[in-house]
């Protein structure tokens, strides 16, 4: 040390270290998730008490007097003929899917998460595959559904990424112009019936009139669900393009409304991906249960 800046030294002279601001937990994406799951989980657990339990309870029809016959027909009217569930239906998917959008932009590793979602989707639709097989029910085989969905576009974020990985405002763009592309193409276009089949994880099977796709039918596709990239992608590539402006600091935009009322919300949200894989099973075997010991001693349903 030298003598000019040993002289600014004194013995009254104290050293503070500021601590590094914390980053702000951006707990609303975890919050919204979360909702969407739970809103997810009630909605399959309406549609598997319309489909599969109570027609082995009641019958087709769903007859008899009991609080729990009346229960199966209100999930019947649920699933099928609510406003309500028209109207939350693709409202949730939208935010499910723009949030994820979001999502990928603060994270690093979009292509080892879109690797892992890849091999997750296959593994999936081979046990459905294999239960189909097992249970006699080929309805429930699952090709392309929410995460080859989530696979496909996280991946293409990543390539779009890796291109301009110098360029905020250009990734923006190209996101952007995914989200016009594909909006477009839903309400202008309609694939005509020489279409390629396989063409079918790309076009809905209905377009926004209701009308049913000209080359295929869900069944040929993936029965048990599907999620095509036209429309859902536009909900995924507006997140990505608006994350840039809603978190340019990746900062929570309403920390004063964070506290312990939404933990449970955030803790589905953060494990979101495990949920959704495991609910169906989970709620199955719960159903199943219900009805082999309480509603009818011996019916499994499934066995």
């Amino acid at each position: 040390m030298t003598h000019d800046a040993a002289s600014l030294i004194t013995e009254n002279t104290s050293i503070v270290l500021v601590p590094k601001r914390p980053r702000t937990r951006v707990w609303e994406l975890d919050f919204l998730r979360g909702v969407s799951i739970i809103l997810m989980m009630l909605d399959h657990f309406a549609m598997l008490i319309a489909f599969v339990f109570g027609p082995a309870w009641f019958g087709r029809y769903l007859t008899g007097d009991s609080s729990l016959a009346e229960f199966c027909r209100w999930c019947d009217w649920f699933y099928f003929d609510s406003e309500a569930r028209q109207v939350l239906h693709p409202l949730v998917v939208f935010i499910f899917f723009s949030i994820s959008g979001i999502s990928c932009t603060f994270s690093r590793s979009n292509f080892r998460r879109g690797g892992i979602l890849a091999a997750l989707a296959i593994v999936y639709s081979l046990v459905t595959h294999a239960l189909a097989e097992f249970v006699g029910m080929p309805d429930i085989i699952v090709n392309f559904g929410v995460l080859h969905f989530y696979a496909v576009c996280i991946l293409a974020y990543a390539v779009t990424d890796l291109i301009c990985r110098r360029s905020e405002l250009a990734r923006s763009l190209i996101c952007a112009a995914i989200v016009v592309v594909v909006v477009f193409v839903y309400f202008f276009y309609t694939p005509p019936a020489d279409t390629p089949t396989w063409l079918g994880v790309v076009f809905p099977s209905e377009d926004f009139h209701g009308n049913p796709s000209l080359f295929y039918d869900q069944a040929d596709i993936s029965p048990g669900d599907l999620f095509t990239l036209i429309p859902n992608a536009a909900s995924f590539f507006a997140g990505a393009a608006l994350a840039p402006v809603l978190y340019a600091r990746r900062y929570s935009l309403l920390p004063f409304l964070d506290g312990k009322w939404n933990i449970p919300f955030n803790f589905v949200g953060k494990h979101s991906l495990w949920f959704f894989i495991l609910h169906i099973p989970v709620l199955a075997v719960i159903l199943m249960l219900v009805s082999g010991l309480i509603v009818s001693p011996g019916n499994w349903v499934f066995f």
